[in-house]
């Protein structure tokens, strides 16, 4: 049976492994203990409870020196436990539109989503400026669900805002062109040329949308 972890307490240890492994490319026991603030044995126990449940498996991540170390990482199965906005039923109307009106219409439609989105974010990030302006649209799909991180790369002087979760993940499946629209959104609220990569592995999701200073 699996542990209910949709409790309205932050303070689950289990959900709090996940979500630290969601925001990497896989954790090992002794990551998870400086991250979590438990005993190595209780990670490791909450660990093999949750990959028992099916939410995560293990891998032999290369080390420098030594053997490989284990590490563990999402599976699909654990994306129930992160923010979404309704993927599920906004992919039926976009399909639903689809059938309906010819393969052009959800284009328009999510072109139209997407100009919304853009005038949003600039309208509460209006007195912002450089790096302020990165840190605020991190900030702002963080609470939108995105799990945003920003970063300052000193040596590329570049900045970048990573996501490590895909709010409407099934319609980005299913309509390619929502990262062209998602790009050209970033585009325009930072006001610079932006790069967009995408990164999956397993149940991991990472995009990194990369901006020179």
């Amino acid at each position: 049976m699996k542990t209910r972890l949709h409790a309205k307490s932050n303070h689950n240890p289990k959900l709090a492994i996940l979500r630290e492994i969601k925001r990497s490319q896989g954790l090992s026991v002794s990551e998870l203990c400086q991250r979590v603030g438990l005993s190595y044995m209780g990670i490791k126990q909450h660990c093999i409870g949750l990959e028992r449940e099916g939410y995560l498996d293990t891998w032999r991540r290369p080390k420098g020196m030594g053997r490989p170390e284990k590490a563990y990482r999402l599976t699909d199965g654990a994306r129930e436990f992160f923010p979404s906005r309704y993927p599920q039923f906004s992919l039926q109307i976009l399909e639903a539109v689809k059938e309906s009106f010819g393969s052009l219409a959800p284009e328009k439609i999510l072109l139209n989503i997407y100009k919304a989105e853009t005038a949003r974010y600039e309208h509460k990030l209006e007195k912002l400026e450089g790096e302020g302006r990165f840190r605020g649209l991190a900030q702002l799909r963080e609470e939108d669900g995105y799990m945003s991180e920003y970063s300052f790369d000193n040596s590329s002087r570049n900045h970048r805002i990573t996501e490590f979760n895909s709010a409407i993940q099934d319609c980005l499946d299913a309509f390619p062109v929502i990262r062209d629209y998602e790009r050209q959104m970033f585009e325009k609220v930072l006001r610079t040329k932006v790069r967009r990569d995408e990164e999956r592995v397993a149940g991991l999701y990472r995009c990194t949308f990369t901006a020179s200073s």
